[in-house]
């Protein structure tokens, strides 16, 4: 049953060229293709705290440096901090008698504590605080004011050469009676198109270059202490070097010094097609949920392929291969093995463009399209095996989920289909080995499916809901042998 597992066995070839498994791809049912990593685009829903499952929007997310404000992680070795409780003895007033102190009750405080190497927060000095969340005091960079002048100098460097930028293509469209930009239509200011797209002022912009102070080099620095270089040095009392580049911002050199480290936030991503735009999986907001509102996955779209059993790959000897088609659609399924030549080219087609884009130019709001200009790789697909492919139409059935409980196969007596079951079929192939392959080589056989595709959501009501899609996929049957 190890045929059951085999991801990286069976490899797909993307509309880019790149072939991954099909654990790995998706498949837009608006482009009617496969899209793998590199041919999608990734949007940030939710942020969210994965320990305590706090949801908050981008703008507060931003605003916290992308840190939960409750939760942190060992300084020492990273694992989740939990809030511990004592009972605390208040403390004797001496100006008071000792009848005061004994009718006082005890105080329960909270500290932080490591489950995994035993580090607290005591440990390096933190008090004990009253309340189990919220309550732990925040250390303030002496260099704060120096990295928020230099933020603002950038921000305004960057925000100065997009508006030279946007000038310059003002300048290629000025064409008489065309509005081409938000300003020629409404009649708004450049500063008031600034104000509603939520950019800075040109004023603030050119202040905040004029006012930034240079930093200078000096020439005094400290001189190391006598014994820098004789004393003994403890390495359990220094950090390492993961522990200083967790907080960045301290670098703490001591073990005495290690302060807890608020835990960084995750986020809830959404993926969408480079070409369409149109979403392929979106997740619920709900932090605490699993569930996808879109999951367009081609492992529930294309015909899966797995291995059953081959023969040994010898050069110039024919073998028998065993394949296993599953349709995991909800409707039937016509499958038509093909050679990877026979796979015609479908060109995708790119919107015209028109002068009214400069608007979203103009706001800053036009996409980043930059990936359109690397050439589509096509890959270079093996030829020592050769698939000979049987000239006929396999049908498969829709998936039944109740299926999966019979245990009865409809054998055939065809000699190419092994047997049926439910959705799944398996099938007989021959496989013609070239006698000028090399032993010891990789053997990777290529194969091309021509199926049938239902959509349920077409794009348009007018364009047809069933398709012919056509895949190419590789299997990799081990090393040629001798």
């Amino acid at each position: 049953m190890a045929y059951l597992v085999q991801p990286d066995y069976v490899k797909y070839v993307c509309s880019c060229g790149q072939m991954k498994p099909i654990t790995n791809l998706y498949f837009c049912r608006h482009c009617l293709k496969i899209r793998c990593g590199f041919c999608i685009c990734h949007e940030v829903d939710s942020h969210y705290c994965a320990n305590c499952l706090e949801n908050m929007p981008s703008s507060e997310a931003r605003l916290k440096k992308n840190r939960c404000s409750s939760c942190f992680d060992c300084p020492s070795c990273f694992h989740t901090l939990s809030t511990r409780a004592t009972m605390v003895q208040p403390r004797q007033d001496p100006a008071s008698g000792d009848a005061k102190v004994e009718n006082k009750q005890p105080k329960k405080m909270y500290y932080l504590s490591c489950f995994n190497c035993r580090w607290t927060s005591r440990d390096v000095g933190i008090p004990d605080q009253p309340v189990a969340s919220g309550g732990w005091p925040e250390r303030v960079n002496p260099f704060a004011n120096r990295f928020a002048q230099l933020m603002e100098y950038y921000k305004a460097i960057a925000q100065q050469e997009k508006q030279e930028k946007l000038d310059k293509e003002r300048k290629k469209f000025a064409i008489r009676g065309n509005y081409i930009t938000l300003t020629d239509k409404t009649g708004l200011t450049g500063a008031m198109a600034r104000n509603r797209a939520g950019m800075p002022s040109s004023e603030s912009t050119s202040s905040a270059i004029a006012n930034f102070v240079t930093s200078q080099a000096t020439e005094e620095v400290d001189e190391l202490p006598d014994n820098y270089h004789t004393r003994e040095v403890n390495l359990k009392m220094i950090t390492t070097m993961p522990q200083r580049l967790a907080s960045p911002e301290w670098q703490a050199q001591q073990v005495s010094r290690l302060q807890p480290i608020a835990r960084p936030l995750s986020v809830k991503r959404s993926q969408r097609c480079r070409q369409c735009d149109h979403n392929l999986t979106k997740p619920e907001y709900n932090p605490g949920s699993i569930k996808f509102k879109i999951e367009l996955l081609a492992f529930y779209h294309v015909p899966e392929v797995k291995i059953i059993s081959y023969e040994t790959i010898k050069p110039g000897v024919t073998s028998a291969l065993l394949l296993k088609l599953t349709n995991p659609t909800a409707h039937e399924m016509q499958i038509q093995l093909i050679q990877p030549n026979e796979v015609p080219e479908i060109e995708e087609k790119e919107e015209p463009k028109n002068i009214e884009k400069s608007l979203e130019k103009s706001l800053n709001l036009e996409k980043d399209m930059s990936w359109k200009s690397v050439v589509e790789r096509k890959p270079t697909l093996p030829s020592a095996i050769k698939v000979n492919n049987p000239e006929l139409t396999f049908t498969l059935a829709q998936r039944d989920d109740a299926a999966e409980y019979d245990d009865d196969s409809h054998h055939d007596t065809n000699d190419i289909i092994l047997w049926r079951k439910s959705n799944k079929l398996a099938l007989r192939l021959q496989l013609t080995t070239d006698e000028s392959a090399k032993a010891g080589l990789p053997a990777v056989a290529v194969i091309a499916l021509q199926y049938t595709y239902r959509n349920t959501v077409p794009p348009t009501s007018t364009q047809p809901r069933d398709h012919t899609l056509y895949t190419t996929v590789t299997i990799d049957l081990g090393i040629v042998s001798q």
